[in-house]
């Protein structure tokens, strides 16, 4: 917007006046309207008319009336943001020019004011602003604590959450690499390198449950988010944390474990003194047989033998299941998994004319696990296949995943199938359809797949096979 407007040639200003598309007007030292041109009129709705009955100040929001006295005739070329009524009633904001036209003793003889009508800019502004505010209250009154990161990994800002859960004041944390940061505990290298990763290339990581260390020393078990910030146009600027404190709710987790372990103790125990007093019993009978010097005692030997086995599998699939795991996460190929299993077991599918199919689909291919776990539970199921198919077949293994946030491991057989009253019950401790199963398996399995935050679908037909599909998270 000009400042000096050009007056020495009267029909070119006349001309500029009129046609200007912006409003334009001259006004007296009393602030009274002289002329306005059709863009003034246009976006304020007053006529030509209603102007020349008004002041400045008639139209103008009641809020900027006082703030300053504009038409004293101290400066020769100002601009400001005023708001002016519309007609009709309601706000508008305009950018307001004024030049001061003076006589020859230098007095203010009138004004030319140029108005731009810049509403929608301050309407912008103005929800900006909102939203501005309101992010800043979420950031800064939020129970969980959040870092802000830039796109370098310095700490940007912390807020009063982040003080109350760790004990680290803003000051020593601001300003700080993230690899310099003080309350990421030494054991959590490996996870953190993992997360950083995740954001660097653009992608969230969805509530890690893992421990930062507080300012006294102790560990404090949270929740971790961790997001990219985007500008306008898309492109990554940064990203945030969010840490959710979950001490209290370990600890009621941990107390509801103990709950559940006593109610499973006591599920266990009818189940274990059924399978165990049968073989016991036979092996005590024998010995008596065996003390009378009656029968053969290298059949009862055999027997004893079969039934001393049978009570040794039971208590080692319980040790399985009842011993804490030492569970150690590790970015391992699902692929070379698989295919590791495959050839551990490749003889005994032979043995049972059973052929394994490998179908590895484009997308992700790693994820972080416990390797030795994993193949616990794949050898369960394949095993477990092979001996459906008592004819022979094929075991088809596919891995597949839509995302980069989780993946698909589908193992189908063309086995003998689970009825579907059978398929509610699995996972019940003791309960097999197997001859010789303990019911175990599939529990020590479902355990498993579960401590890796994965989820285990079981599909089945009577005489065309069963489907096991294990979903499980890349980013664990």
């Amino acid at each position: 917007m000009a400042k000096d407007l050009d007056i020495s040639q009267p029909e070119l200003f006349a001309q500029v006046f009129e046609y200007s598309p912006i409003g334009m007007a001259l006004l007296s030292t009393q602030g009274k309207w002289l002329q306005v041109n059709a863009s003034l009129c246009r976006f304020t709705g007053y006529t030509e008319s209603d102007f020349l009955a008004m002041t400045i100040q008639d139209i103008m929001h009641t809020d900027d009336l006082e703030k300053d006295p504009f038409l004293d005739g101290k400066k020769d070329n100002f601009q400001m943001e005023k708001r002016f009524i519309h007609k009709n009633g309601f706000t508008i904001w305009v950018l307001l020019a004024i030049h001061c036209m003076r006589d020859e003793n230098g007095q203010p003889l009138y004004f030319i004011a140029q108005t731009k009508d810049i509403t929608e800019r301050k309407l912008a502004e103005e929800a900006l602003k909102a939203k501005t505010e309101q992010l800043e209250s979420f950031i800064e009154n939020n129970a969980d604590a959040i870092l802000i990161f830039n796109n370098e990994g310095f700490v940007q800002r912390v807020n009063e959450a982040f003080v109350h859960i760790f004990g680290w004041s803003k000051e020593e944390v601001i300003g700080v690499e993230l690899h310099l940061l003080p309350f990421i505990p030494p054991e959590c290298s490996e996870e953190f390198k993992h997360s950083r990763e995740q954001v660097q290339n653009g992608r969230s990581v969805n509530g890690v449950e893992t421990k930062r260390l507080h300012k006294n020393g102790h560990l404090v078990n949270v929740l971790l988010t961790a997001s990219p910030i985007l500008d306008g146009k898309g492109k990554q600027i940064g990203w945030s944390v969010i840490f959710r404190d979950i001490t209290e709710w370990k600890i009621a987790q941990e107390h509801l474990q103990n709950s559940e372990k006593l109610s499973v103790a006591g599920q266990l125990a009818a189940g274990i003194a059924h399978e165990i007093r049968n073989p016991i019993t036979s092996i005590k009978g024998f010995i008596q047989l065996m003390k009378s010097g009656f029968g053969d005692k290298p059949v009862y030997f055999d027997i004893m033998t079969s039934e001393i086995e049978r009570i040794e599998l039971i208590l080692s699939e319980l040790l399985i299941l009842a011993k804490p795991q030492t569970i150690k996460f590790e970015r391992k190929d699902i692929r070379v998994l698989l295919s590791q299993v495959m050839t551990l077991l490749d003889s005994q599918a032979i043995l049972n004319n059973v052929e394994f199919l490998a179908e590895f689909k484009p997308g992700a291919t790693h994820l972080y696990c416990d390797e030795n776990q994993l193949k616990q539970v794949f050898i369960n199921f394949i095993k477990n296949s092979i001996e459906s198919m008592r004819d022979g077949g094929k075991i088809t293994l596919e891995v597949s995943s839509e995302n980069d946030q989780e993946m698909m491991i589908r193992l189908a057989d063309e086995g003998c199938g689970i009825p579907k009253e059978a398929l509610s019950k699995l996972g019940q401790p003791f309960y097999t359809t197997k001859e010789n199963g303990t019911g175990l398996g599939f529990m020590v399995s479902k355990k498993i797949i579960e401590n890796h935050a994965g989820k285990i679908k079981v599909e089945s037909e009577v005489n065309k096979g069963t489907l096991i599909e294990i979903t499980l998270p890349t980013s664990s």
